[in-house]
This record gives structure tokens, sequence and C-alpha cells, in this order.
């Protein structure tokens, strides 16, 4: 098992929450957070749940400009889990809330992305402008790597 396990772990059941919390809690509210490994700060993943976007709640995107699109790097891409790749040279996965196994896979995915992109470990990674809906803020202590802004800080 590696070190970034507990933190799949985390991220799961931050997901699946997400699921089961927001459309009761924040009813058509979407929620999001950038996850960027340190070793590769410019290319954040956006981790997200939106309710209103039917069959596809759960997704994932990062940007990819910096490679040559290949089939080699397209076979790298969908090893790691992505699916699609658009015209802007965005990887993404969508999956439906229906999916008992949604949030286990976009969190695979995440994880397995960090690790091609150098993180080792928890210390390795942060994630960013955790948000939700167009005006909240959303606090996730339990998910075990950093977080910006860091619970308590305020603008």
């Amino acid at each position: 098992m590696g070190i970034l396990t507990r933190t799949r772990a985390a991220l799961e059941l931050m997901l699946a929450s997400w699921a089961e919390q927001m459309p009761i809690q924040a009813p058509g509210d979407w929620v999001s957070c950038q996850v960027r490994a340190h070793r590769d700060w410019d290319r954040p993943m956006i981790v997200s749940f939106t309710p209103g976007d039917r069959g596809r709640e759960f997704s994932a995107i990062i940007y990819d400009q910096d490679h040559e699109q290949t089939s080699q790097r397209a076979a790298e891409m969908r090893d790691r889990g992505w699916r699609e790749l658009d015209t802007h040279r965005r990887w993404s996965i969508e999956l439906p809330e229906t999916d008992p196994h949604a949030p286990a896979e976009i969190a695979r995915l995440v994880i397995a992305d960090l690790r091609a992109r150098g993180a080792t470990c928890p210390a390795e990674v942060t994630a960013w402008d955790i948000s939700a809906g167009d005006h909240g803020d959303l606090w996730v202590p339990g998910l075990g790597v950093q977080t910006h802004p860091a619970r308590g800080e305020h603008y």
C-alpha cells in the first residue's frame, strides 16, 4: 500500500459525502476544488460534483497543454483513468451520481495522476480553492492534505 492510500480513501469519502449532502444542504449548488501536485504546480486538476449535470455529476479535468498529444500520451492518460480529450487539450472524466463506484473511480484517478506527476506523499499535495456554489468556501480538514485557504484564513 502506498503512502497516498489514506489520501485516496479520504478523497473517496469526501466525494461520496458531496453527493449525499450537497443536494440537501445547498440544493442545486455545485462543489469543487483544485488538486495540485507541488512538483507540477501549474497543472491543477479540478474535481467537482454538480447535481445539475444529470448523468455526469462527478467530474475531474486537467489541462495537458505542456505535452504533445501522441498516441503514447493518450495511452498514458487513459491508463491513469482519464477518458476524454477535448480540443483545448483538457483531459476529463464524467461519471453519474447513480454509479456507486464513481467516488472511488475519481479518487483513484486523482491519486494515479498525482503519482505520475511526482507526488510521493500527502505533504506534496494541496487542495486549493475548495468552493461550494458561487459564493461559498468549504472546509475539508479530514482530507489529509494541505488546503488553501487554510481553515480560519480570511481575506
